[in-house]
């Protein structure tokens, strides 16, 4: 049941990359992130295995999960650079070496991915990330709950270190090592979903995953307001990863299937959850179509914000992931589940 979490997290970066404040969109990245290291670990352990031909079907229909749909996002951009020219929302043709690997493959090649640019799907920064976290869980860094601490701890010591080397925050957020500590988090939750009482945490802080996203949510619109207030560094950072233990107890109280929304369907939940990632490759670019229509260029909605403006987003948002979901993740779906069968 995490299909309408993933969605509300990829609105959640919606909101925050094109109407309001950046640092909005950021709990929500690195909930992402702790979802994908406990899906990722599940699959892993249930349905691929750690022979080679489990780690060849899981790279093959990851791939096949994620590069369609990128692929698409970024012939999306492309489109609306040649209409209607580049712009601050980073419609820019990449002409170095580097952005171009990037706009390809996924890939940017840097340790902090986000500063390689341009990105014709902005966000998509994260997702070098994510491969990179992907490729050390098919080679088993979580195959067992041993070498599962261990990632943690070593994923502690970054973060240590990078205070003790007076790294700015970007490089606890925007980098690649700061992915480590989510992600090795998310794959501790398989091993602890399996447990019938999780030692040091109380059932009946479990038993309600609802009230722990809205506590999430509530503090991740706070924090931001305060951020532009100009919040204090360290109490931003403190509350930054007391909201990522707090994500860290909702993806462990699902995984131990509770229910997020009662009466909400298994069936249901999934198809809310097929535009999550659509969402997230795609909401720059429903901006800058809704932009045209409404201000006649593409421009920030950030600087020009009106609630038709954000109602226009979210709708052709909504119909460019519905699209995607009909003609290109249905039918490369069934190839994936093909691969998986066999």
């Amino acid at each position: 049941m995490f299909g309408l979490l993933r969605t509300i997290w990829a609105a959640m970066v919606v909101v925050g990359h094109i109407f309001w404040l950046s640092d909005f969109g950021r709990f929500a990245v690195f909930g992402f992130y702790i979802l994908s290291g406990y899906l990722m670990t599940y699959i892993m352990h249930t349905s691929y295995g750690y022979s080679s031909l489990g780690r060849k079907k899981f790279a093959t229909n990851r791939f096949l999960r994620l590069y369609p749909a990128f692929w698409a996002a970024i012939l999306c951009s492309i489109v609306i650079t040649l209409f209607w020219g580049s712009s601050s929302n980073g419609f820019i043709l990449p002409t170095n070496l580097a952005a171009i690997i990037g706009n390809t493959t996924m890939i940017f090649p840097h340790w902090m991915p986000s500063q390689i640019e341009p990105r014709l799907s902005p966000a998509t920064w994260a997702l070098t990330v994510e491969l990179f976290f992907y490729v050390a869980i098919a080679l088993g860094i979580s195959k067992t709950l041993k070498r599962t601490y261990i990632w943690i701890s070593l994923s502690v010591v970054f973060i240590v270190l990078s205070y003790v080397m007076n790294l700015y925050w970007h490089a606890r957020y925007f980098s690649i090592p700061a992915g480590s500590l989510p992600f090795s988090l998310g794959a501790l939750i398989f091993f602890l979903s399996k447990q019938k009482s999780v030692r040091y945490i109380p059932e009946a802080i479990l038993a309600s995953p609802i009230k722990l996203f809205f506590t999430s949510f509530c503090i991740a619109i706070v924090t931001s307001i305060a951020i532009s207030q100009s919040l204090s560094f360290w109490l931003m950072e403190i509350i930054f990863y007391f909201c990522m233990a707090i994500n860290f107890l909702l993806v462990l109280s699902l995984a131990k299937q509770n229910t997020f929304v009662n009466g909400l369907s298994t069936k249901l939940d999934k198809k809310i959850g097929d535009f999550s990632y659509p969402f997230y490759l795609l909401h720059y670019q429903a901006a800058a179509i809704a932009s045209v229509i409404s201000l006649g260029k593409v421009a920030s909605l950030k600087e020009n914000f009106s609630l038709i403006s954000c109602m226009l987003t979210f709708l052709i948002l909504f119909i460019m992931s519905l699209c995607v979901i009909k003609l290109i993740d249905k039918p490369v779906e069934k190839l994936r589940q093909t691969i998986k069968a066999k």
